[in-house]
């Protein structure tokens, strides 16, 4: 698929540029380190015998330290692009959505009706985004259920399913995807990245 392959090809992109902008902070953070110690070792030569392991000791210390800032920061500019790719995943994901054809937006808005009356035993309100009111009337004759009341809600897609009882079943696409997005999120890092 295009999309698969742009997808590929831009997280590629960024983790290459992540790991080039890492590697970067760490040959600085060697370079700085190398430079303290370098100055220690001059310092060691001007002093006596006795300040030497104190002096190599201070610089190792503080090139440990900066080298250990640069990795700390380098593995978080990482996570940031690996998070950057897979918002943009989801963002793909909802544009997708936002594109159904007028066959597509049927047969989605029925299967969430049908799996949403799962959970329902007596319906009483159906809520739509304003564009599918229609669809749902026609879905909701078809299955039996044209006492069911229509509703527009402010939703991008998808339905909220009201009980007369007042339970709400939320199979918006908005609510959906969040729950992708928390079910789907580690098992995306472990095939991207391992």
């Amino acid at each position: 698929m295009d999309v698969n392959r742009h997808l590929t090809e831009a997280r590629e992109r960024i983790l290459e540029e992540a790991r080039r902008k890492a590697k970067m902070i760490v040959e600085e953070a060697e370079r700085e380190a190398e430079s303290i110690v370098k100055k220690a070792e001059e310092e060691w030569k001007k002093r006596a015998m006795e300040e030497e392991n104190r002096i190599l000791e201070e610089a190792r210390r503080e090139a440990a330290l900066k080298t250990s800032g640069a990795r700390r920061l380098s593995r978080l500019r990482i996570s940031q692009e690996m998070a950057s790719i897979i918002d943009e995943l989801f963002k793909q994901a909802e544009n997708g959505l936002n594109h159904l054809d007028l066959l597509e937006v049927e047969k989605s808005l029925e299967n969430l009706l049908t799996d949403s009356l799962k959970y329902v035993d007596k319906p009483r309100k159906v809520y739509v985004s304003e564009k599918d009111v229609e669809t749902v009337r026609r879905i909701l004759s078809r299955l039996g259920l044209g006492y069911v009341e229509v509703a527009p809600a402010e939703i991008r897609g998808g339905l909220i399913l009201e009980s007369e009882s007042g339970i709400l079943v939320d199979n918006s696409y908005e609510s959906r995807l969040k729950l992708a997005r928390r079910a789907l999120t580690p098992l995306i890092r472990k095939k991207l990245w391992g």
